[in-house]
């Protein structure tokens, strides 16, 4: 279970943000709406552990933020969570079959290269293993994100305006993969846009 409480942050003392309380289960999926400027990113950035709140807890299974110092957040970031950007983050030299191969090596997991293709396989990449990430489309770029998140079965995957950048075929395909893998691993869906086009894909929704 993902669970925070009273969470609250401040920039220098004068922008203040108040979240809300959540609370997710395995392979549940939270959409959180909101214009420019309400503190999306940030609190994206508070549920990963990035940055520490002013105040309040948040726990992932028995895990309290709170009670772990940088370097045990790092790994425990590394380990647990898988995170989508807006614009993706990739090794440039390295193709897209190895950037999974170096997630699983960086997280401490087996370099299973079977699984790797099995799962590029299911994000519809299977023939684009040995692409360099630069000569990728939009679209397949943001699948192979989501490949990079989700090899490690992480147990909360954290996606900040996954789809603000896409047409809205890509858009639809890009939510429904991501609900498929989160479902698949048991994970803890969250995703963090102003994107009003995937409102109606989720049952729970809060709008900051």
């Amino acid at each position: 279970m993902l669970k925070t409480e009273s969470i609250n942050f401040t920039y220098d003392g004068l922008s203040k943000f108040n979240f809300p309380d959540i609370q997710l289960n395995n392979a549940d999926s939270l959409l959180v709406l909101g214009d420019s400027g309400v503190g999306k990113t940030t609190f994206i950035q508070i549920l990963a552990g990035l940055l520490k709140p002013k105040s309040g807890q948040i726990h992932l299974d028995s895990v309290n933020y709170n009670e772990l110092s940088l370097k045990e957040m790092d790994q425990f970031r590394g380990r647990r969570i898988g995170m989508i950007f807006q614009n993706p983050h990739f090794v440039r030299n390295l193709n897209i079959f190895d950037n999974l191969l170096l997630s699983l090596y960086l997280s401490k997991n087996i370099q299973d290269e079977k699984r790797v293709t099995q799962l590029l396989n299911e994000l519809g990449l299977g023939n684009k293993l040995d692409s360099m990430p630069d000569d990728l489309s939009q679209g397949e770029q943001q699948r192979a994100s989501i490949a990079l998140s989700v090899i490690k079965q992480p147990d909360l995957i954290l996606a900040d305006e996954p789809t603000s950048s896409l047409d809205d075929v890509n858009c639809q395909r890009i939510i429904k993969l991501l609900k498929e893998q989160a479902e698949k691993n048991k994970s803890k869906l969250i995703i963090i846009t102003h994107d009003n086009r995937i409102k109606t894909q989720f049952n729970k929704s809060i709008t900051l």
